[in-house]
Protein backbone atom coordinates (compact mmCIF):
# COMPACT_ATOMS: atom_id res chain seq x y z
CA UNK A 1 0.00 0.00 0.00
CA UNK A 2 2.69 2.35 0.99
CA UNK A 3 4.34 1.79 -2.71
CA UNK A 4 1.11 2.23 -4.37
CA UNK A 5 0.61 5.38 -2.42
CA UNK A 6 4.58 6.62 -3.64
CA UNK A 7 4.15 5.95 -6.78
CA UNK A 8 0.60 8.19 -6.98
CA UNK A 9 2.12 10.31 -5.39
CA UNK A 10 5.16 10.80 -7.98
CA UNK A 11 2.33 10.58 -10.76
CA UNK A 12 0.42 13.06 -9.65
CA UNK A 13 3.31 15.54 -8.89
CA UNK A 14 4.60 14.85 -12.30
CA UNK A 15 0.80 15.62 -14.12
CA UNK A 16 0.75 18.87 -11.85
CA UNK A 17 3.74 19.88 -12.76
CA UNK A 18 3.21 19.64 -16.27
CA UNK A 19 -0.13 21.21 -16.50
CA UNK A 20 1.11 24.23 -13.90
CA UNK A 21 3.87 24.53 -16.73
CA UNK A 22 1.42 24.53 -19.45
CA UNK A 23 -1.29 26.61 -17.67
CA UNK A 24 0.97 29.48 -16.53
CA UNK A 25 2.88 30.22 -19.88
CA UNK A 26 -0.88 30.29 -21.02
CA UNK A 27 -3.40 33.13 -20.58
CA UNK A 28 -6.53 32.46 -22.06
CA UNK A 29 -10.01 32.31 -20.78
CA UNK A 30 -10.47 28.48 -21.24
CA UNK A 31 -6.92 27.90 -19.30
CA UNK A 32 -8.01 30.59 -17.00
CA UNK A 33 -11.10 29.07 -16.55
CA UNK A 34 -10.13 25.40 -16.36
CA UNK A 35 -7.99 26.46 -13.69
CA UNK A 36 -10.30 28.22 -11.76
CA UNK A 37 -12.89 24.76 -12.17
CA UNK A 38 -9.90 22.47 -11.08
CA UNK A 39 -8.85 25.01 -8.22
CA UNK A 40 -12.66 25.17 -6.72
CA UNK A 41 -12.78 21.09 -6.91
CA UNK A 42 -9.85 20.93 -5.22
CA UNK A 43 -10.98 23.64 -2.95
CA UNK A 44 -14.57 21.62 -1.71
CA UNK A 45 -12.49 18.01 -1.30
CA UNK A 46 -9.72 19.75 1.11
CA UNK A 47 -12.62 21.36 2.77
CA UNK A 48 -14.70 18.17 2.99
CA UNK A 49 -11.74 16.63 4.73
CA UNK A 50 -10.89 19.04 6.50
CA UNK A 51 -14.12 19.59 8.34
CA UNK A 52 -14.40 15.57 8.82
CA UNK A 53 -10.51 15.34 10.18
CA UNK A 54 -9.84 18.76 11.69
CA UNK A 55 -6.80 18.94 9.70
CA UNK A 56 -5.37 18.56 6.08
CA UNK A 57 -2.84 15.07 6.01
CA UNK A 58 -0.34 15.08 3.34
CA UNK A 59 -0.19 11.33 3.78
CA UNK A 60 -3.18 11.11 2.35
CA UNK A 61 -3.32 11.15 -1.53
CA UNK A 62 -6.31 12.96 -2.25
CA UNK A 63 -5.50 16.10 0.35
CA UNK A 64 -1.99 15.69 -1.47
CA UNK A 65 -3.03 15.95 -4.57
CA UNK A 66 -6.08 18.39 -4.00
CA UNK A 67 -3.63 20.84 -2.78
CA UNK A 68 -1.13 20.67 -5.40
CA UNK A 69 -4.14 21.76 -7.78
CA UNK A 70 -4.78 24.76 -5.51
CA UNK A 71 -1.29 25.21 -5.32
CA UNK A 72 -1.25 25.10 -9.43
CA UNK A 73 -4.25 27.54 -9.57
CA UNK A 74 -2.91 29.87 -7.04
CA UNK A 75 0.09 29.91 -9.00
CA UNK A 76 -1.49 30.42 -12.56
CA UNK A 77 -3.61 33.01 -11.01
CA UNK A 78 -0.37 34.89 -9.46
CA UNK A 79 1.28 34.81 -12.53
CA UNK A 80 -1.40 36.50 -14.86
CA UNK A 81 -2.34 39.45 -10.96
CA UNK A 82 -1.88 41.75 -14.24
CA UNK A 83 -4.33 40.63 -16.40
CA UNK A 84 -7.63 41.48 -15.40
CA UNK A 85 -9.47 39.04 -18.06
CA UNK A 86 -7.57 36.18 -16.38
CA UNK A 87 -8.94 36.74 -13.30
CA UNK A 88 -11.98 37.48 -14.39
CA UNK A 89 -12.11 33.73 -16.11
CA UNK A 90 -10.55 32.08 -12.84
CA UNK A 91 -13.36 33.39 -11.25
CA UNK A 92 -16.19 32.32 -13.52
CA UNK A 93 -14.36 29.34 -13.69
CA UNK A 94 -14.28 28.83 -10.03
CA UNK A 95 -18.17 29.77 -10.03
CA UNK A 96 -18.74 27.18 -12.82
CA UNK A 97 -17.68 24.21 -10.96
CA UNK A 98 -21.16 24.39 -9.21
CA UNK A 99 -20.23 23.83 -5.99
CA UNK A 100 -22.10 24.93 -2.92
CA UNK A 101 -19.58 26.64 -0.92
CA UNK A 102 -18.05 28.64 -3.64
CA UNK A 103 -20.52 30.78 -4.67
CA UNK A 104 -21.16 34.64 -6.15
CA UNK A 105 -21.89 36.10 -2.71
CA UNK A 106 -18.11 34.85 -1.38
CA UNK A 107 -15.96 33.89 -4.54
CA UNK A 108 -14.16 37.48 -4.74
CA UNK A 109 -13.09 37.25 -1.01
CA UNK A 110 -11.79 34.27 -1.58
CA UNK A 111 -9.53 35.31 -4.21
CA UNK A 112 -8.44 37.90 -2.47
CA UNK A 113 -7.50 35.84 0.49
CA UNK A 114 -6.07 33.54 -1.88
CA UNK A 115 -3.59 36.57 -3.14
CA UNK A 116 -2.81 37.73 -0.13
CA UNK A 117 -1.32 33.77 0.76
CA UNK A 118 2.31 33.25 0.65
CA UNK A 119 3.72 29.69 0.83
CA UNK A 120 1.48 28.45 -1.71
CA UNK A 121 3.50 27.99 -4.61
CA UNK A 122 4.41 25.31 -6.89
CA UNK A 123 7.98 23.72 -7.39
CA UNK A 124 8.28 19.73 -8.04
CA UNK A 125 11.90 19.56 -7.03
CA UNK A 126 11.03 21.31 -3.69
CA UNK A 127 7.35 19.22 -2.31
CA UNK A 128 9.08 18.90 0.61
CA UNK A 129 7.90 22.23 1.07
CA UNK A 130 4.45 21.47 1.77
CA UNK A 131 3.94 21.97 5.39
CA UNK A 132 3.92 25.79 4.49
CA UNK A 133 1.57 25.10 1.45
CA UNK A 134 -0.85 23.14 3.65
CA UNK A 135 -0.67 25.92 6.27
CA UNK A 136 -1.59 28.61 3.59
CA UNK A 137 -4.55 26.03 2.05
CA UNK A 138 -5.81 25.54 5.77
CA UNK A 139 -6.42 29.43 6.22
CA UNK A 140 -7.58 29.81 2.37
CA UNK A 141 -10.32 26.85 3.57
CA UNK A 142 -11.40 28.92 6.97
CA UNK A 143 -11.99 31.88 4.88
CA UNK A 144 -14.91 29.78 2.75
CA UNK A 145 -16.43 30.11 6.83
CA UNK A 146 -16.22 33.89 6.96
CA UNK A 147 -18.08 35.93 5.05
CA UNK A 148 -17.47 38.76 2.77
CA UNK A 149 -17.41 42.34 3.49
Amino acid sequence: MKRFSIIMMCIATMALASCGTMNSNSSSDSAAKASGRSTANALVSLYSSYRTNGTISLSNNNDLTSTLVVATGYTNLRNNQNNPSYRKAFTAGMLSAGTSLITAANVEHLINTMNGLTGLNVNASTISSSVGTATAVIQLLQALNTPAN
